[in-house]
């Protein structure tokens, strides 16, 4: 019976993995724009100005969802025309006085008329994608969300993906070397934040250990997204803390406006010797088609520390250092990776099909795992360095109808191919592999003026194996199928949300061949009422469902990166919360901000549980289940000083505050970052720009059982960019300093924080050239 059962599980398999793509392709079944009655058809005209209500003559304006984009004429006029009725936001680009980002809606037969103004300080109510099934401004969204691009990515870039968003409110780094950070958001790690290329998972094994480095380039990407709080009803159960989705050009999903375009990176930094350099190409071929070529290849050394590496055991009332290893060197954190992609698409009027290829590799070093010297001197390992490969697939489609019920329909499959081997020196220690397909189809639908939403499915499948000897996760099979929808009222000023997602998931081990299924249902409601002045208040609440993870239900072995023998339960039961977010948005004004309080209340909360034992000469750390509850506090702020022709100064603040404990025992849950505050003064003078920016993160007190306190730290920087235009070419330089008076900080949400400090004093210079 058994094997019967296996055999349909498995022919269930490939025959999902026949039909997703079929079912994608659907979503570019080509709706000639010819077919459409002449009277269901609308426009957007309108001009781009400056602050002056001058018209700007380099500005790109763009309709995101229906990917179509283009120049502004020698007046900054421009016109969309034969657009599908519906809702639509328009935003503008100019590379010397900024962006801006309107809504509009267009009418069938009537023509929409906008004038967008450009702020070269623009941040506050960027565009989002991220957090429900359509584009949005982010003063529109029911969730505090915020997104990384342009010179700001630039500025915060870094080698990991954790390490570029822990400037971000509320986020915060796993920090285990510069090789493997993965995003802590508002305390909640691991499998409770997804990470997603382009609305898909990136498929890695990054949720299983925090030495496991996520499968995402950051420099590759044109934007990333950050949602705070649950988004489990779009992007599922591994989504309850947050969202980070990685967005980038390898599918290209607009045509260029050349038919051959791209851009070149260089950048240098000192603390590691880091040297890194970046191609993207693309173009436009015949009327419909466009293409994307790119390349990375990044290499840096050890990097620089204040003083020695490992803290003392017990350093008593002060901070000592064991001193071991070399002075103001973190021995065996160097990083080489090379990463390509090919991407072709076909792109119409209302929508667009795109495939792409890609692949990374890294090699990094795992920080605290043994000295290479001591082995020499005193027998013991080799530091241990990770080789990770994987090779990606990815369609994309989407195409907006203009029904008076399905307004268009958009979806994404990829495959990725992953595996990671784990070396003692020479010696082959732990391989990991890892076969994972996703696949998500939305429709978007109307059905009525006022009442808009979005139904659709998500498929995923994931074969995993581990062999040697830190296999602490058994091979096993994961088949997980969902299917969601989501509503938005429009009553004006205030605009109510609610949704609901079914979610299920069967887990085959395969070495005990047991399995183990689970079903959770996550339901959201909110509400955005735009009061007066530009400001706006967003609450939402939601009972989010996490279904328990691979080595959460079966780790039972000895893991390195935590120090511990780690042991799962396949008994355990679908983790559920009850979450309240309420957001105050304004974005009118001299004083920009957001504001947030948050409450998250677990019941079945999964975390990991010294036992007091040993296994192995290991402490044994086993998943177990307790009721919990997170609250915290959020904040951005900017304040203009001065905001007149091109010389733009502004102050910003902002921080972030999370407590997190278990209800019963009540003890603090591990690892919660502490108080965190910061301010920057910025300047913007169209091509001269720069800013001196200090944090402050308190020290951390309220710690778990059989967890040390971590010492509070300051860090100061400072960053000047110059644009030069030679003709239709630009060209950005960013020169950076980063802890610049070399502070010896160690983060608390990271297992290595005795034995990995964060980097010393930097100095980073990069030059992108445009064309």
């Amino acid at each position: 019976m058994r094997s019967g059962k296996a055999r349909g599980k498995r022919l269930a398999r490939i025959e999902l993995r026949r039909i997703l793509p079929l079912l994608l392709l659907a979503v570019a079944l080509p709706v000639n724009p010819e077919e459409v009655p002449a009277q269901a058809v609308g426009a957007i005209t309108g001009r781009v100005v400056n602050a002056d209500q001058v018209g700007i003559t380099d500005a790109e304006v763009r309709l995101p969802d229906l990917a179509r984009r283009m120049m502004v004429d020698e007046e900054g006029a421009f016109a969309f025309l034969s657009l599908p009725p519906g809702s639509y936001l328009v935003e503008a680009t100019s590379p010397r006085f900024g962006r801006a980002v309107r809504r509009l809606e267009v009418m069938g037969g009537d023509t929409a008329t906008i004038v967008l103004e450009l702020d070269p300080l623009f941040r506050l109510d960027e565009l989002i994608v991220s957090a429900g099934p359509l584009s949005a401004r982010r003063s529109e969204t029911y969730q505090p969300s915020s997104a990384l691009s342009g010179m700001d990515l630039a500025r915060a870039l870094e080698s990991s993906l954790g390490e570029t968003l822990a400037g971000e409110p509320g986020v915060h780094s796993s920090y285990n070397g510069p090789g493997s950070s993965r995003p802590v958001i508002r305390g909640l790690g691991g499998d409770r934040v997804r990470i997603m290329e382009g609305g898909v998972a990136s498929g890695d094994v990054s949720n299983q250990g925090p030495d496991h480095a996520v499968a995402v380039e950051p420099l590759s990407a044109e934007r990333i997204e950050i949602v705070r709080g649950p988004a489990t009803l779009l992007y599922g159960s591994a989504a309850v803390g947050g969202v980070v989705n990685v967005i980038d050009n390898r599918i290209p999903r607009e045509l260029p406006r050349v038919p051959f375009t791209g851009n070149v990176t260089t950048l240098g930094g000192t603390v590691a010797d880091e040297r890194t350099g970046s191609l993207e190409l693309g173009g436009a071929l015949g009327g419909s088609w466009a293409w994307h070529l790119s390349g990375l290849r990044r290499s840096t050394g050890d990097y620089r520390i204040p003083g020695f590496a490992e803290r003392e055991e017990d350093p008593g009332d002060e901070v000592g250092h064991a001193e071991e290893g070399v002075e103001g060197i973190l021995e065996n954190s160097a990083v080489e990776t090379t990463r390509a992609a090919l991407g072709l698409s076909w792109i119409g009027r209302s929508g667009y099909l795109g495939v792409s290829a890609s692949g990374l590799d890294t090699d990094y070093g795992v920080p605290g795992h043994g000295h290479a010297h001591e082995m020499e001197e005193e027998g013991e390992e080799e530091g241990v360095v990770i080789g990770m490969e994987q090779r990606r697939l990815d369609l994309e489609g989407s195409w907006r109808f203009g029904r008076p019920v399905l307004q268009g329909i958009k979806g994404r499959f990829g495959f990725a191919d992953y595996q990671h081997t784990e070396f003692e020196g020479n010696e082959i220690g732990t391989r990991f592999t890892n076969q994972q397909w996703e696949g998500r189809l939305e429709a978007q639908h109307s059905l009525r003026e006022s009442l808009v939403g979005a139904s659709g499915v998500q498929v995923m499948g994931r074969e995993f194996a581990a062999a040697g000897e830190e296999a602490f996760v058994p091979p096993s099979d994961h088949l997980g199928m969902a299917g969601f929808t989501f509503q938005e009222l429009d009553l004006g000023r205030v605009r109510l949300q609610g949704g609901a997602r079914i979610e299920g998931q069967r887990v085959e081990e395969k070495v005990g061949s047991t399995s183990r299924s689970h079903v959770g249902v996550s339901v959201s409601g909110g509400v955005n009422w735009a009061l007066a002045g530009g400001t706006s208040l967003a609450l939402s609440a939601s009972r989010a469902v996490k279904l328990p993870s691979l080595e959460e239900l079966y780790a039972d072995g000895p893991h390195a990166a935590t120090f511990a023998y780690e042991v799962g339960d396949p008994d355990l039961d679908a983790e559920t919360a009850y979450t309240l977010d309420a957001t105050l948005r304004f974005t009118d004004g001299r004083l920009r901000g957001e504001l947030t309080g948050f409450a998250n209340l677990f019941e079945g909360f999964i975390y990991q549980d010294f036992t007091g034992g040993e296994e192995d000469g290991l402490p044994i750390l086993r998943f177990e289940q307790a009721d919990a509850t997170f609250t915290g506090l959020e904040a951005a702020l900017e304040l203009s000083l001065v905001h007149t022709g091109k010389n733009h100064l502004m102050l910003e603040g902002w921080g972030d505050y999370v407590r997190a404990s278990l209800r019963d025992p009540d003890q603090p849950l591990p690892r919660i970052p502490p108080l965190r505050v910061g301010t920057r003064l910025r300047y913007d003078g169209g091509t001269l720009r720069g800013g001196v920016g200090f944090t402050r993160v308190a020290s951390q007190e309220r710690v778990s059982p059989f967890e040390r306190e971590t010492e509070g730290y300051s860090m100061l920087d400072a960053s000047v960019g110059y644009r030069l235009f030679t003709g239709g070419i630009v060209h950005d330089f960013v020169l950076r300093g980063t802890n610049l008076t070399d502070q010896e900080a160690r983060s608390h949400t990271s297992f290595l924080k005795e034995l990995a400090p964060m980097p010393g004093r930097e100095i980073r210079l990069m030059y992108r050239l445009y064309f």
